[in-house]
């Protein structure tokens, strides 16, 4: 059987994080996995692309778009997001703070934190202006728990 792949762009705003959200449930449900099985995928897409149009596009994406490919093969649902925002290797991202007090903590990093631990693969590359993000997820076998 061949890899199941569906490519989309959505808007560079809001509007396109939550667009994707459903890209997403689409794809999944037309492949067979339900809501649970991908929610921590939905967690993760939505945390990466708020932080592509806040921080990479300043909150304002204008008429930019991200395109987001997904693809299953192997029990592995893939979803690859291509965008011109500033660079950022999440990757790099130092491990948030936890043992300090919340009042007295650095405000942000937690998201990436919980990206990391969500994904069971992440790859990053910057080429030719774009980053390009790759989150990995195994799917539960067919009827098996995840």
């Amino acid at each position: 059987m061949a890899p199941a792949q569906r490519t989309v762009r959505v808007p560079g705003s809001m509007a396109g994080v939550r667009q994707a959200a459903g890209e997403l449930e689409a794809f999944a449900a037309a492949h067979g996995l339900a809501p649970d099985e991908i929610w921590s995928v939905q967690v993760a897409l939505d945390e990466v692309l708020s932080n592509v149009v806040r921080h990479g596009y300043g909150g304002e994406g204008g008429e930019r778009t991200v395109e987001l490919a997904f693809g299953l093969a192997a029990g592995v649902l893939e979803v690859v997001i291509v965008d011109d925002a500033l660079p950022f290797d999440a990757r790099q991202v130092p491990e948030p703070d936890t043992e300090t007090p919340i009042e007295e903590r650095k405000i942000g990093g937690l998201g990436v934190a919980i990206t990391r631990r969500l994904m069971d693969g992440i790859e990053y590359e910057r080429r030719d202006g774009m980053n390009r993000l790759v989150l990995r997820k195994r799917m539960a076998p067919a009827g098996g728990a995840g």
